[in-house]
């Protein structure tokens, strides 16, 4: 009898310890479902931040990378354009030295050649007196005037008074054979103007001195100077093989 009132106490102890019941489960699940969303969530933006930071470090990276190689890109060029314009211009410079000592050289050949001009011209010189008529008679061919007027040195003036009527008929004869036609001219000299230079010659002209034929030796060397001036710089610095 007294183990089954010991048994009549324990028994409602037993009965009364909690026991959840299944709405309470139920509610357990629910907030252990959103504490692992969240937390998963959390994950997830924890993650695309990482994401996000290392590609904004990359295009930062790479922005930054770009601006430097266009900072030296552009130092770069100015620096080989200005190198390139140095050297441009020591070249130009260089090229137009060279041009000058070879104007010089060719002014001074000019001028050695107008020196034995001048020593030639000498109406005691027999081939200068020779030239002279065949001077005389290509400006008369030139002309094709009945009537010309010769200019020339004061000190020519004599020599060629001399030889007119020679000229006139060499003229004809020249002229006839050439052409089987009969020409004349009749020459006269210019004696109150003169040639001022010492280098000879003569120059022809028409009756009313509107055209003329300049065979003054010097005007004929310049005149040939500038026609051939690279046939020359050919002679006088001839390229290195």
């Amino acid at each position: 009898m007294k183990e089954s009132s010991t048994e009549q106490k324990i028994s409602p102890s037993i009965n009364n310890v909690y026991q959840p019941g299944i709405g309470e489960l139920e509610n357990s699940k629910i907030i252990r479902s959103i504490w692992k969303n969240t937390f998963d969530k959390i994950l997830e933006i924890k993650i695309s931040n990482k994401r996000e930071l290392k590609a904004m470090k990359e295009k930062i990276m790479v922005e930054e990378k770009k601006k430097i190689d266009q900072n030296y890109n552009r130092k770069y060029n100015d620096e080989f354009t200005k190198k390139k314009i140095e050297i441009s211009t020591a070249k130009n410079r260089a090229n137009l030295d060279k041009m000058n000592i070879k104007n010089e050289l060719v002014q001074k050949t000019v001028d050695e050649t107008l020196d034995k001009l001048k020593a030639f011209a000498k109406i005691e010189n027999n081939s200068y007196k020779k030239l002279l008529k065949e001077l005389i008679l290509e400006c008369m061919i030139k002309l094709l005037e009945k009537e010309c007027y010769i200019k020339a040195r004061k000190d020519d003036i004599n020599y060629i008074q001399s030889i007119l009527k020679e000229c006139e008929n060499e003229y004809a004869k020249i002229m006839k054979q050439e052409t089987k036609r009969e020409y004349e001219c009749k020459l006269n000299i210019i004696e109150d103007d003169f040639i001022e230079d010492e280098y000879g010659g003569v120059i022809l002209m028409n009756r009313d001195k509107k055209i003329i034929i300049n065979n003054g030796l010097k005007d004929r060397l310049m005149l040939t100077k500038e026609k051939h001036l690279p046939e020359i710089k050919k002679m006088l610095f001839p390229k290195k093989k």
